[in-house]
Formats: C-alpha cells, sequence, structure tokens
C-alpha cells in the first residue's frame, strides 16, 4: 500500500466539508458520482500531486461484535489489490480509516461506462471480442497475486475513447453489513453474480470467469442469462437454471462461441475454464472457427459450373434437360443409382455412338451362342470326355431376357451421351432417319410376343413407327418451380414481445423466435409488449434464406413489484384500493407512488417511491402483528379503570402515555378510537400498535410503538398548523 499525501489524507478525512470549497483533508471534491453498492463515491482532485482521484467513504457500522475485525479485512483486501499494475485494471491508490469510517482513493477513469455501452447499442462480434480478451486478461492478472473482484458487472468496467478497458473495484471487499444499494440497485447487479456468491460462499478464480461469462453472454445477445422480476428468481436461475444457447438468444452468435461461453457459466466450478487465458483461446478459435451464414456457403464462385442435378423447391430433382427428347430422359431416371453408372453420366467415353452399339452388338451374339441349348459351360481339358449340362428352358429364356434388357439399358445411355439434335428425325420429315448411329441405337428388342431375341431390322414396320413415335413426340411443358420460402428471426429486449405482421391478421409470434413460410418479399413487423412503446420495422424477406431483426423497446412505464410477509395483503396505490393483494407486480405511470398495505390482524406497511421509466422497484415488507385492541384498559391517577372491556390487572401489561400540545385531541390506537382526549395513557397488551393523533385546524400526527410486557413508552408531540 502506498504511503504518501493521500494516504495521510484518507486516514483523517471529516464527513463534512463548507460549501464554497468543498474538501476532505488535503482533496479537493469535484462531484458526486453515482452510488455504488458500498458507500459514497466522490471525484476528488489531490492538489499535491495535481491528480484527479476516485474517493470512496463507507461505514463500518459500530454495533457490530467484529467491527475491528471487518476492518482488518478491508485493509487487508486493499493492500493486496493496491499492488496490482495492469493497463486493464485501474490502479487502487490508498485505504484508510478513521474511527468506524473507511475511505479509499483509487485511479479515476475518464471513459464510458461498460452497462451504457450496452444500452445504447448492439457491439460488433469483433468489438464482444476485443473486450472479452482484456476483461480476461485483467482478472488473469489479479488472480496471480491472489486477488478476486466481488462485484464483477457491466457497471464496474469502463471503456475509453481509445478502446481500452478499464476494471474498477478491485480490492473492495463484499460484506452484508457494508451494502448501501437500494431494492433496483441490489435487483440490477444480482444477474453478475455466480453460483458461489449466491450461496455466500467465498469468491474465488473460478467465480470471476463466471461473472465474466455472463458479461460476454450478454454483449454477444444483448440480454442477460440470468433474469427474473425479483431477487428470488434471479437467484434460481443462477443456481439451478441452464442458460438458453447464444444462438437462440441472438441469431448472429454461431454455435461454436455459444459451447465456449455455457461452458464458461457451468454450474459447477470445475467445470469452468482454468483460467481467463484459456477462456480467451476458447473463444477466439471458436470465432475463427464459426461457419459462414447460410446465403454464403450456397454462393458459387464465379465462373463455377450450376450443378446438374439440383433439387427443386418441391424437393425433386428436374428432368436431364440436355437429352434430345422424352425417351431420353425417360431412360436417364431408369438408370440404376449404382456408382458406375453415376461415373458414366457425368465422364462419358470418348469412344463414338457407333462404336459402342457395335461393341455391344458383338458381345450379345456371343453371349447368345454361348447361351443356347445345350452349351456346355467351361471347355473340357483335351483328351477327357465330360458329360454336357443342359440348362433347362426357363433358364435360358430368363437369362436371354436379363441379358436383353442390361444391353437395352446400355444403349439409352449411349444415345444420352452422344446426343446429336440432327439425328432427331422431325415429325415433318415424313422420311427414314438418316443418321448411321441411329440407326443402329437398338439392335436388339424384347418381344413380349415370341420370346425370341430379333434385330430392330427384322421388326415390323408398325412396330418401327410405334417405337419413333415418343420419341418424336413433344416434350410435356415443365412446370417453373414454386419459389422458395423464407424465414424472420426475430428477438427483442426485453425478450417475450408480442410480433404481428401486417398482412397476416389473426396470428401473433413471441419473441426470441423464428417465423417461417413467409413469401419473398417486404413485411411490416411490430413488436409490443405491455408497459414499452411498440416498434415497428420493414424487413425484407428472401426466398430460401433467413432473415434476422432485433429491436431495443423503449419503456414508457415503471414496475413495482409488491411482495412481503405474510402475503394475502390487500394493496393501495396512491390512495386507491387496487383490489389486488401480495404477490403482485404493477405497470405505473413515472413518477412518485404512494404504497400501503393492509392485512388484518397486522399494522398497516406503506413506503413513498419514485419511479422512472423503466425502473424496476421491489418492496416486500414483513408486516407486523397489531396489538389487540378489545382489551385495551385506562390509567387514571395511577389506577386502571375498565375502558373497552377486560379486566383491570396490570400483569403481562404495557403502557403508553400520549399527550399533545395543545391538549383535547383525538387519539386513535390501531384504528380503534379512544374515548378520552389527550393527555391520556392506556394499558395495552404487548404487541405493535399505530397511534393517530389528530385535533380540527392541525395536521395529523401518526406514531408506531413496540411495546413488551411492563414497558413504558411516551409520546409528546406537538401539533402543527
Amino acid at each position: 500500500m502506498q504511503e504518501n499525501q493521500e494516504a495521510t489524507a484518507t486516514s483523517t478525512a471529516t464527513a463534512t466539508a463548507p460549501a464554497a470549497a468543498p474538501r476532505t483533508a488535503s482533496l479537493e471534491l469535484i462531484k458526486e458520482l453515482p452510488r455504488g453498492s458500498v458507500g459514497v463515491v466522490h471525484q476528488a482532485r489531490n492538489p499535491q500531486q495535481n491528480r484527479q482521484v476516485v474517493l470512496r467513504k463507507f461505514e463500518v457500522p459500530e454495533w457490530l461484535d467484529d467491527a475491528q475485525e471487518l476492518i482488518k479485512k478491508i485493509l487487508a483486501e486493499a493492500k493486496s489489490a493496491s499492488t496490482l499494475d495492469h493497463p486493464n485494471i485501474a490502479k487502487l491508490y490508498t485505504c484508510g480509516y478513521k474511527d468506524f469510517t473507511v475511505f479509499m482513493t483509487a485511479e479515476f477513469v475518464e471513459g464510458q461506462i461498460l452497462r451504457d455501452v450496452m444500452t445504447k447499442r448492439q457491439l460488433e462480434m469483433g468489438e464482444v471480442l476485443q473486450i472479452a480478451r482484456q476483461l480476461c486478461a485483467a482478472l488473469d492478472c489479479a488472480h496471480a497475486k491472489g486477488v478476486f473482484h466481488h462485484f464483477l458487472n457491466p457497471w464496474n468496467i469502463k471503456l475509453l475513447p481509445d478502446g481500452t478497458l478499464k476494471v474498477l473495484d478491485f480490492g473492495l471487499l463484499r460484506d452484508k453489513n457494508l451494502m448501501t444499494q437500494t431494492p433496483a440497485k441490489k435487483l440490477d447487479n444480482e444477474p453478475y453474480l455466480s453460483p458461489e456468491q449466491v450461496k455466500n460462499k467465498p469468491v474465488d478464480r473460478a467465480a470471476n470467469i463466471f461473472s465474466a461469462a455472463t458479461i460476454v453472454y450478454e454483449l454477444y445477445t444483448g440480454r442477460s442469462p440470468f433474469h427474473g422480476k425479483h431477487l428470488g428468481e434471479v437467484d434460481r436461475s443462477i443456481t439451478d437454471v441452464d442458460p438458453h444457447p447464444l444462438g437462440m438468444a441472438h441469431p448472429r452468435v454461431p454455435e461454436t462461441i455459444s459451447r465456449v461461453v455455457l461452458k464458461a457459466l457451468s454450474k459447477n466450478p470445475a467445470d469452468r475454464y482454468a483460467s481467463g487465458e484459456k477462456f480467451f483461446a476458447a473463444l477466439e478459435e471458436a470465432a475463427k472457427a464459426a461457419p459462414l451464414p447460410q446465403n454464403a456457403q450456397n454462393r458459387r464462385a464465379p465462373g463455377a459450373p450450376e450443378p446438374v442435378a439440383r433439387a427443386n423447391a418441391t424437393g425433386s430433382r428436374p428432368a436431364y434437360q440436355g437429352g434430345p427428347g422424352p425417351n431420353s430422359s425417360q431412360a436417364m431416371r431408369a438408370m440404376p443409382s449404382s456408382p458406375s453408372a453415376s461415373q458414366s453420366m457425368w465422364n462419358p467415353p470418348s469412344a463414338s455412338a457407333s462404336q459402342s452399339f457395335k461393341a455391344v452388338q458383338s458381345a450379345s451374339q456371343t453371349q447368345s451362342r454361348q447361351a443356347s441349348p445345350g452349351t456346355t459351360y467351361g471347355d473340357p481339358a483335351p483328351g477327357k470326355t465330360t458329360a454336357r449340362k443342359s440348362l433347362p428352358p426357363t433358364n435360358h429364356w430368363r437369362l436371354t431376357g436379363l441379358v436383353v434388357g442390361g444391353i437395352c439399358l446400355i444403349a439409352g445411355l449411349a444415345l444420352i451421351l452422344q446426343h446429336h439434335p440432327s439425328a432427331v428425325p422431325s415429325e415433318d420429315a415424313g422420311g427414314p432417319v438418316a443418321n448411321s448411329a441411329a440407326g443402329s441405337a437398338a439392335p436388339f428388342s424384347a418381344q413380349s410376343g415370341g420370346g425370341k431375341a430379333q434385330t430392330r431390322g427384322a421388326a415390323p414396320a408398325a412396330s418401327s413407327r410405334s417405337a419413333r413415335g415418343p420419341r418424336n413426340a413433344p416434350a410435356a411443358p415443365v412446370a417453373p418451380p414454386a419459389p422458395a420460402e423464407g424465414q424472420l428471426i426475430v428477438s427483442s429486449v426485453p425478450m417475450g414481445a408480442a410480433v404481428e405482421i401486417e398482412g397476416k391478421p389473426g396470428q401473433s409470434w413471441k419473441s426470441p423466435g423464428t417465423i417461417t413460410g413467409l413469401a419473398p418479399g417486404n413485411y411490416k413487423v411490430t413488436f409490443s409488449m405491455p408497459g414499452y412503446a411498440p416498434e415497428t420495422r420493414v424487413i425484407q424477406v428472401s426466398g430460401g434464406a433467413r432473415a434476422p431483426i432485433d429491436v431495443h423497446l423503449n419503456a414508457v412505464k415503471g414496475f413495482i413489484t409488491i411482495s412481503g410477509s405474510p402475503s394475502g395483503a390487500a394493496v393501495w396505490i396512491n390512495g386507491r384500493d387496487t383490489g389486488k393483494i401480495t404477490p403482485i407486480q404493477f405497470m405505473v405511470e413515472p413518477g412518485p407512488q404512494s404504497i400501503l398495505l393492509k392485512k388484518s390482524g397486522y399494522l398497516d406497511a406503506s413506503t413513498e417511491l419514485k419511479l422512472a421509466a423503466g425502473q424496476s422497484v421491489n418492496y416486500a415488507p414483513s408486516l407486523m402483528v397489531a396489538g389487540r385492541t378489545d382489551n385495551i384498559q385506562l390509567v387514571s391517577g395511577g389506577r386502571v379503570g375498565k375502558m373497552l372491556g377486560g379486566s383491570g390487572s396490570a400483569s403481562g401489561k404495557a403502557r403508553i402515555e400520549i399527550k399533545s400540545e395543545p391538549k383535547g385531541a383525538q387519539v386513535t390506537v390501531n384504528g380503534t378510537p379512544l374515548q378520552k382526549t389527550t393527555p391520556v395513557e392506556i394499558q395495552v397488551e404487548p404487541g405493535s400498535y399505530d397511534i393517530v393523533i389528530q385535533k380540527d385546524g392541525y395536521k395529523t400526527l401518526k406514531e408506531s410503538a413496540i411495546v413488551g410486557i411492563d414497558d413504558r413508552i411516551k409520546i409528546d408531540k406537538p401539533l402543527s398548523h
């Protein structure tokens, strides 16, 4: 810990300062900064060193039995943090105390709070990676010296104009007796705690990695992985609920990055990354390995050929367009989908069609001779006599049919590969085909009537004409493929907004989500949510593509969550009975709000709140059991007399003396008016009592009293006009 002028200043600082030149010992106070979770924070100037610092002042409760031990822990934590020297860590200069007031001075960082940056705009993917790199480096530096951050969240991180990140408040101890945060501030900070912190376990390296991953999650997606309407819901989400994949929270985040961040958010500390360096290395590798968007993957390089067989919109493949006519396309579809056939289709042989047909005809004639009745399979060895083994007639014709069928398929394939448009006869020509290759295209055909294989030349003329007819027929018109449908990926901050598309009445969706089945075109999309102004966007949807749309809704209402113990209390807001009972949440207009809770048998609980648009506030009082009013007794001249019933015994009772100036005011105890005006003394049972003193022409006076056995309470208040 440094010993300098600031150390002397903080150890002897005073709480008051002249208004003209505010000073705290040797420090000049410039202005009060937004309150944090601990104490009051000022921007100050050290004139001796001519530098600006941040001065934090907070009180350690004197009533704590271990107050001195707590102060020692605060000083030890600050001393360790003062040794940190890293470009991404705000320097802690000094820490001292006087009596029970602790003073800390640290480097003043002129920059934007990360939370403000995240609220104003969606950071680019590259920016998120740079912030994660600096944040992880700062944590590793601190962890190497045994220093851990107790309040890591976007409010304690600043971004300088040049993009440098600074982590604030290293060395500030987290203790429930030091916390000064409001319920709304506590609800803002809660989502960045680790499961260990929620369970009141010590902060360590793994806890800081978890908090950092929570910030990175929100930087990528624009929303927190752990949210809730009240602290209990947030805590349960942190400890028990796995966050959504990042791609679901925002469609721009690839699966590779999502897996890395979710690993760092593991509930079990042992499953997280062992250091910030490993976390960022995995994050950087995931960003490099992230797949291209779908439309980029489907994009062909310039000059690349169009795929030959591409599926149409219905999922089927179009007919081959390069053949001579319908017959050839039908022959192609009839081909078996074996590897050899596929290779022949896309890599045709160099031989001409006529040469192919001659080779086929020669092979066919050879097989016909070998397959005739009485033929022996395999020649006998010289000098040996072997018995002839004839094939049965049924097998003979079956083999012949298979051979002929295979040859016909090969011939059809050869026609497709060796296509010459001029070889196709025209209906108007009316003459025989002059092309030799076409004339010998199919040397064999399977005749159903005689069961014998014969050449096409030997077939009747009518058969030949019928064979040419379908091949010369005009191709059937092919309907154009239906345009592919597109998708719309919708997301919003906050989540859960209703999404409506103009022109689709009666249909609505919730964000985040995917809207499918959209024809290509422009769509007017409206996001709405109670308490927020609606937002409308116009977006273009392309066929077969996914169009993302993300909006940040602006709040126009404030939100109050009212609970308390016990539940079932009637809720009054601004003097009006809402007809609702606790627990309940209300949307209210921005501005001051008066909250009153009423429950039979309990004292009323009330508070005054001032809400801004979008602000969420929790009010959860513990209602006090009201003392009985059916047995209140009057004390007069030291003697106890009956007043509202009951006995005159003072055993186990308490006394309340009520006076006012001027005298003669009406007194009401827990809603029950007394029959005597002030001054008055009553005897009551132990309990809680609300006492209202009223007199015409004066303001109403309200007091509360909690009394035990044999207690004596005196209320003596002057009434004001």
